[in-house]
């Protein structure tokens, strides 16, 4: 029996480059999830600071996950995108995750850091897409 084609937007580059970004994002804001519910909890003090308590947290089992997609993701999109636009969009997730924190647990960052969060999102648009039109990624 013959497996079925995915459909080509399954396939797209650009999808899986922004998949890759985002899975890496949401794993680290479920991770500081777990790590703040496992915080919260009733621990031996002689192993908090090992962070292994937090490995009860389904928060952190779910983070864990989303890495290993990420990982599999990852090892496609080396297969068909070149590693010197692929991992720069990637890289991203240095501004989501800061924002995310925003969002989802109320950390503050100043000024400078938000612009700093901007030069990084400008930058991987001057650094990817005029390289991904080039190479024929979409």
């Amino acid at each position: 029996m013959k497996a079925a084609a995915l459909p080509s937007w399954a396939l797209n580059p650009t999808l899986h480059l922004v998949l890759n970004a985002a899975l890496v994002t949401v794993s680290e804001l479920l991770l500081k999830a777990g790590a703040r519910e496992a915080a919260a909890g009733r621990t031996p003090h002689w192993l908090d600071w090992s962070g292994v308590p937090a490995l009860s947290s389904v928060w952190v089992l779910a983070g864990i996950l989303c890495y290993l997609l990420s990982f599999a993701n990852w090892l496609y999109l080396l297969r068909i995108v070149p590693l010197y636009i692929a991992f720069p969009v990637t890289n991203l997730s240095h501004a989501l995750i800061p924002m995310g924190a925003w969002v989802f647990f109320g950390e503050r960052f100043g000024v400078g850091r938000a612009l700093g969060f901007a030069l990084i999102i400008a930058g991987t648009w001057f650094v990817a897409r005029p390289s991904a039109r080039k190479e024929g990624v979409r």
